[in-house]
């Protein structure tokens, strides 16, 4: 009997630990988000625009770097990057609506010019006009529109592997997405989101803390049909990033990594054969997040580009 009594107990007190662990998981993954945001010399804020609770990382000093995440990302792709743009720029890093910890729009659109409506309020409401602007994935396609529709409040862009090229083979995940075929947008257990969202997204897959990786994996798990509505709609959006970037004459850096699977660099020679201007770095061996996967690259590349043309004084 009292062998049997500790073998429950043993047992019952496992399934304490593991339904702790799975529980705490993302208290742990938010006290590591704080830690590494405080880290950066990051602020974490929230307002309420228009109906839209927006969520947003401010910090450094200079003049306004205001820079958007991609498709199924959030505000801290910027983390690792930040440290260094702090240097030099005062720097923004909104959650678009309905990504990150940023609310749904309140009309349901994600199509860019929608999400290029929202960020001209939300700078309104804040009282912030950025000088600069950069985009990763479908936040550069965010970033062109905005500056095409604003030309005169920008000084340059910073274009990151952006989504929206219309003359460029498809890439292996939008492929997938095409034909539904292990789609990283139709998961429903952390291996899947391991393999089809996150290893993709890199040249060579970083060291991810297990409590990120469980609390990526569970709200990935639980957006997924929704972010197979979302989007079906910013794919709807009405102009290319070429049909945009051939409207634009504010200086352009564009960054690609040679190992994006998500979106392909080959992208990269349609946008300069429509802006024969633009300053295209293809860097070696990196994926789609540059400024995740190589932050000091990306940021010295950036720096290098704006003090070039006189845009930066430090």
């Amino acid at each position: 009997m009292a062998t049997s009594t500790m073998i429950s107990v043993a047992l019952a007190l496992a399934l304490v630990l593991v339904g702790s662990w799975f529980f705490a998981s993302s208290l742990w993954a938010r006290l590591l988000l704080a830690i590494a945001r405080r880290w950066a010399g990051l602020n974490s804020r929230f307002v309420t625009v228009g109906g839209t609770r927006w969520h947003y990382l401010e910090g450094g000093r200079g003049p306004l770097l205001v820079a958007l995440h991609g498709f199924g990302g959030d505000a801290d792709n910027w983390l690792r990057a930040a440290p260094r743009l702090t240097k030099h720029f005062r720097v923004l890093f909104p959650d678009l609506p309905g990504f990150g910890d940023s609310s749904p729009g309140p009309d349901a659109s994600y199509e860019i010019p929608a999400q290029t409506r929202r960020l001209r309020a939300f700078l309104e409401a804040v009282g912030e006009e950025p000088e600069f602007l950069a985009g990763n994935s479908m936040g550069g396609w965010v970033a062109c529109d905005y500056a095409m529709n604003f030309p005169d409040q920008l000084k340059a862009l910073w274009l990151l592997a952006p989504l929206g090229v219309k003359d460029a083979p498809l890439s292996p995940v939008l492929k997938a997405i095409e034909t539904g075929d292990v789609s990283p947008l139709d998961i429903s257990s952390a291996d899947q989101f391991r393999h089809r969202v996150v290893q993709p997204m890199f040249g060579r897959l970083p060291i991810i803390p297990t409590p990120m990786m469980a609390y990526y994996a569970r709200r990935g798990i639980a957006n997924s049909e929704r972010a197979q509505v979302q989007f079906s709609q910013v794919l709807a959006s009405p102009l290319s990033l070429e049909d945009i970037m051939v409207r634009l004459s504010l200086p352009v850096q564009l960054q690609w990594g040679t190992l994006d699977r998500a979106v392909n660099p080959e992208g990269a020679k349609a946008v300069r054969s429509v802006k024969p201007d633009i300053e295209i770095h293809l860097l070696e061996a990196i994926g789609h997040l540059p400024m995740l996967e190589s932050p000091r690259d990306s940021v010295e590349r950036w720096v290098a580009f704006c003090r070039q043309r006189g845009l930066l004084s430090h």
